[in-house]
């Protein structure tokens, strides 16, 4: 007798063997699941304001004014592709800068926040496993 195996009884199958993944997924906050916050913050000096412009290919995130020691964060999930970035125009003293502020190759595995202190000569970002300011990033 030749039993016949229909497209339901594939995916039924398909979705039992899958479900406890999700659920690790989730349970272990699988980076591309668990939203990402990315602060940026003003640390220029005392009476310098930074105009800041976040976006990526399809949010843009607006033109944000910051005083000194002012932040702005926004918040997203990373994509399954891998090919998630964000960058952020800076405008300070009449001078355009700009930096990737989020590339899913490099942060995904990262922390889970990201917190950008700018300074006058290079962006900063905080590491959570060494709890400093790692200053290894340029304005392009």
């Amino acid at each position: 007798m030749m039993m016949v195996i229909s497209s339901r009884h594939i995916l039924f199958s398909s979705l039992i063997l899958l479900a406890p993944l999700l659920v690790m997924a989730v349970e272990y906050q699988w980076p591309p699941l668990t939203y990402r916050h990315v602060y940026v913050k003003n640390n220029l000096d005392n009476h310098t304001i930074l105009t800041l412009h976040c976006k990526d290919k399809d949010h843009d995130l607006g033109v944000q004014k910051l005083n000194y020691q002012e932040e702005f964060k926004f918040q997203f999930k990373p994509n399954f592709l891998g090919n998630r970035l964000y960058f952020c125009g800076l405008t300070w003293d009449g001078n355009l800068h700009w930096f990737v502020v989020y590339n899913d190759r490099r942060d995904l595995n990262f922390c889970k926040d990201l917190h950008w202190s700018i300074n006058k000569d290079k962006p900063c970002l905080f590491n959570c496993d060494t709890q400093k300011y790692d200053c290894d990033y340029n304005y392009n």
